[in-house]
């Protein structure tokens, strides 16, 4: 097997063209650089729609995309980055197979550092990868955008939802997250909370979306109640099992302290109950 055809295997890229292979020296480190182009079918097309457009204007401008290591070896795939004149989205720089718009890695690269996410913190997926703590979130970001594209709406068939409230970092600092509860995905959150930040949930759904919605489950907020009546007209408004199970602890809370209260003030008084101390000598003198 060719060395540039097992090179197009391993980084999954069909539509490239290798011109060239070096290593780089930088700073002691050495880098494995493949230089190439788009296949002919590929070049000269809009990042936004995909269609081909003529040339804006001809640079020798290079540019790298940061792709996949090879063992410890940082690999990079560079090539010329012209701009195009699109009819609907004006002068942006042209598509490449390999990676999104606006984006110095790769899409295996950008896949990779998302699974990670999922299973480790920011500052150790950077670490590991070798990039920046903040490029993190912003490789997360484009791959969410671009699986939201493929999948179906989120908020179509909502039949059951769940709307709470919850802290993060540290301090009073609050997101809204809803939930579907027939699927139990997370569809929705956004910092803060109050009517407002709900407000915002519901006017992203359309009509007949929040016609569909049965049943929302919640905490007892009267502002919850008012958003229910006003957006969901046929949903059916229920309180969420932690806050019955939180409401009935609390209540207990408060008759058990009571009690402890009483039992400290009739112990102060010489009060005792049945049993107690006074009790016992008694039935001794008896005996």
């Amino acid at each position: 097997m060719l060395t540039k055809t097992a090179l197009k295997k391993l980084l999954k890229i069909d539509k490239i063209v290798i011109q060239k292979i070096y290593f780089e020296d930088c700073n002691g480190e050495e880098l494995f650089i493949i230089r190439g182009r788009p296949s002919k079918r590929e070049m000269n097309r809009c990042p936004i729609c995909g269609k081909w457009c003529g040339r804006y204007d001809r640079t020798d401008r290079i540019k790298r995309w940061r792709s996949l290591d090879f063992g410890s070896t940082r690999v990079y795939i560079e090539a010329q980055s012209p701009r195009v004149n699109c009819p609907e989205h004006g002068v942006v720089t042209a598509r490449v197979p390999w990676a999104r718009h606006k984006s110095d890695f790769t899409y295996d690269f950008e896949t990779a550092v998302t699974w990670f996410t999922l299973h480790a913190t920011a500052q150790d997926v950077a670490e590991y990868f070798r990039i920046d703590w903040h490029t993190v979130g912003s490789i997360a970001k484009r791959v969410q955008k671009t699986l939201e594209s493929q999948l179906p709406c989120r908020f179509d068939n909502l039949v059951k939802i769940g709307i709470d409230e919850t802290s993060y970092k540290k301090g009073h600092k609050y997101m809204t997250v809803i939930v579907n509860h027939e699927t139990g995905a997370l569809i929705w959150a956004k910092k803060g909370h109050g009517k407002e930040i709900l407000e915002s949930f519901f006017e992203e759904l359309t009509d007949k979306q929040r016609e569909n919605i049965k049943l929302v489950s919640a905490d007892g907020a009267r502002w919850i109640k008012d958003c229910i009546e006003e957006y969901c007209p046929n949903a059916q408004r229920c309180v969420d099992p932690f806050h019955v199970v939180m409401w009935a602890n609390e209540a207990l809370d408060k008759v058990r302290n009571a009690t402890v209260k009483e039992a400290q003030k009739d112990s102060a008084s010489g009060k005792t109950v049945q049993g107690g101390k006074k009790n016992r000598k008694r039935a001794k003198r008896k005996i």
